[in-house]
């Protein structure tokens, strides 16, 4: 499987700047459309008129407060613009290793969307500002609508994490992993941007069933949100993961759990579902691009089957106690939603689940599927679930987020085993040759997560698994990389054992790494970080720390800033009347 077929040694495909320049383009021209549409309203401020423009023309088309759609148009916009960029810099990176420039086309595409996120919390207290909405949190002339510190936490966070991130590469040479700390600060950062648009409709009084483009936008909001819970899962969907394998199954019962008792308590009956199958549909085929897609990814999840479980749950013991749907979806998704997604990644997966994959993650996914859950009925009461039901203790809902988070620390350690590799290269052909491996012990792979040769980096990613000849002898199922610009690793995952022994990687003179060449060899499996991270060097610790400091501190902020905003948004009404458009009342502001 080659995830790069059609990429040249340049890597043009990838670095292109045209689907920036479409993206921008369109987005001037929607711009410019809106501008002329709209109206500039009641106000004797000329900068006034000039940008409620914009948002007039949105609420004349859409029938959402025009603050609020301008604010969802912006973020979600952005969030396109920088998850394009970031899907070709990462295939680029798995492919083809280091990029030689700061502001490459995928990089610059990132810092533009992540700026769009950042701005888009801007415009919506600048609108809601020059519209005179009615919010509670307010200073002098300025009006803050709670929905947007969300955005404005998560966009400033992301902004940031660029910046940090050169200097982090420069302190501690290049990590290709989607999970340091300053990747997580910009991928984080935009995952739950559809959170985020989700609350802003709440704020603005925006419910489901108001008009057809409000349940189109919270159909939208409801499945960004599916995707941004399992944007870490990234990692799987390109065939190079780093970390512990039941980090698969645990997000996923966590993404599931939130986002499908989210959208049965908003949306209403069938809709979980109508989301699962359209994300299979565009997961599948639009966003992959078919058979002849320079870019080749898995699909970490379908996400049926736990819909499937929330769906029946309601229909059987209904959604009146919060508490108890939300233990039993947490129950379905743990386990009928699960079985599921092992079917799925058993046969599809980069690294296929087995069986003994599940005595570690059950009990984990299933605390993990209630907890999340149980957060999914406090937002769901102010994202716009019916009333009737009796929300609970806030107690509660802080220890099920606090035993959320346990679920996620608990695999994040990992070790190296005791085992030897006697490793033996084949014949060559045309650079590539079959591997086999004698373990010592012989049965050190018998109860592994997976076992297989990585080579990445040498202009695509070729994947071999492990076969059995005989009581701790492999070989490759097919041949594989060993030679050119390739990085092949032998790769042995026992739960929190990741480790590995090197295959074949090419003199790096730029770090001072000389060639390891393909020859047998026999030696010690050692931590995989050794030779996957090649390019990473020890440094100053006090930026190191400063910087996890500052990941913990910024995700003590998200935290805060969605209770906050989860708390003041009021479950019994709109703030403002989609009918009473404040764009046509308000007051006039000086200048």
């Amino acid at each position: 499987m080659n995830l790069l077929a059609n990429v040249d040694s340049a890597g043009s495909a990838l670095t292109s700047w045209t689907p920036l320049y479409v993206l921008l383009g369109a987005f001037t021209a929607i711009l410019i459309g809106l501008f002329l549409f709209g109206r500039s309203g009641n106000t004797s401020s000329k900068t006034a008129q000039f940008l409620l423009r914009i948002p007039d023309g949105l609420e004349r088309i859409v029938h959402i407060p025009g603050w609020a759609a301008a604010t969802i148009g912006m973020a979600l916009f952005g969030l396109f613009v920088a998850g394009q960029a970031f899907y070709n810099d990462v295939a680029w990176h798995v492919a083809l290793g280091r990029d030689k420039n700061l502001f490459t086309a995928p990089h610059t595409g990132i810092v533009i969307g992540l700026g769009l996120i950042l701005m888009s919390g801007v415009v919506g207290v600048l609108l809601a500002s020059l519209q005179r909405v009615n919010t509670a949190l307010r200073w002098k002339a300025v009006r803050v609508p709670w929905s947007t510190l969300p955005l404005l936490a998560l966009g400033g966070a992301a902004v940031t994490g660029f910046p940090l991130d050169e200097l982090w590469h420069r302190a501690y040479g290049v990590d290709v992993t989607m999970w340091s700390p300053t990747h997580m600060l910009m991928i984080l950062g935009a995952a739950f941007v559809g959170v985020a648009a989700w609350l802003v409709l709440a704020d603005a009084g925006v419910k489901p069933h108001d008009s057809r483009w409000s349940m189109g936008v919270h159909v939208v909001a409801a499945w960004l949100t599916l995707l941004g819970l399992v944007a870490p899962l990234g990692e799987f969907s390109f065939g190079v993961p780093q970390f512990q394998q039941i980090f698969h199954p645990l997000i996923l019962a966590i993404a599931c759990a939130f986002a499908f008792v989210a959208v049965r308590l908003v949306l209403g009956r069938g809709w979980a579902i109508g989301i699962a199958l359209a994300n299979i549909i565009t997961s599948t085929n639009l966003l992959n691009g078919g058979e002849k897609s320079p870019i080749s990814t898995k699909v970490v999840g379908l996400y049926l089957t736990a819909a499937i479980a929330v769906e029946v749950v309601a229909f059987v013991i209904g959604t009146e106690n919060r508490l108890r749907f939300a233990i039993a979806s947490g129950v379905g998704v743990a386990t009928l939603g699960l079985a599921g997604e092992y079917w799925w990644n058993h046969a599809n997966s980069y690294q296929p689940w087995n069986s003994n994959l599940f005595p570690d993650a059950f009990f984990l996914c299933l605390v993990a599927g209630i907890a999340a859950a149980v957060l999914a009925t406090a937002f769901a009461r102010s994202a716009g679930a019916q009333d009737t039901a009796r929300s609970l203790p806030g107690p509660l809902i802080a220890v099920a987020g606090f035993v959320l988070l346990v679920t996620l620390v608990v695999p994040m350690s990992r070790h190296t085993g005791d085992v030897t590799a006697e490793v033996t290269v084949g014949q060559r052909v045309a650079g590539f040759a079959n591997v086999e491996v004698q373990l010592t012990p012989p049965d050190a792979a018998k109860d592994a997560r997976w076992f297989q040769v990585t080579a990445w980096q040498g202009g695509g990613l070729e994947l071999a698994n492990m076969k059995e000849l005989s009581a701790g002898r492999y070989v490759t199922e097919k041949r594989v990389p060993v030679s050119g610009r390739w990085k092949s690793l032998l790769r042995l995952h026992r739960g929190g054992e990741l480790m590995t022994v090197p295959v074949f990687l090419p003199a790096d003179t730029e770090i001072n790494k000389g060639e390891i060449s393909a020859v047998d060899r026999t030696m010690k499996f050692r931590p995989e970080t050794s030779y996957l991270l090649r390019e990473q060097h020890s440094g100053n610790n006090t930026l190191k720390n400063g910087v996890y400091g500052l990941l913990l501190g910024v995700m003590a902020l998200w935290i805060a800033s969605f209770s906050l905003a989860v708390a003041k948004i009021s479950p019994k009404g709109p703030r403002v009347p989609p009918t009473a458009s404040p764009l046509r009342q308000a007051k006039p502001v000086a200048a």
